[in-house]
């Protein structure tokens, strides 16, 4: 996965929820775009809960464990009903 990848995927306007396959096979969903920002060689993604008091944490994942985006279209953002 290349930084240009993974950034243009976050800066699509409107966002489209996204799903992260790693090359381990745990995958992460990103739902809303202010849920993940794009660091130098990496990719951090806040834990987000229900309630945004019980956020709890993040995932700093590096691009190269990034196996493929899944874009997962007709899935409503986090929030939105």
């Amino acid at each position: 996965m290349t930084f240009e990848d993974m950034s243009s995927q976050l800066a699509r306007d409107p966002f489209i929820p996204l799903r992260l396959h790693m090359v381990s096979g745990k995958t992460i969903e990103i739902r809303i775009s202010d849920e993940a920002w794009m660091l130098e060689h990496c990719v951090m993604v806040i834990q987000r809960r229900i309630h945004p008091a019980d956020d709890t944490g993040y995932d700093v994942i590096a691009l190269h464990n990034i196996e493929r985006i899944e874009q997962l279209y007709g899935l409503e953002p986090a929030g939105e009903v």
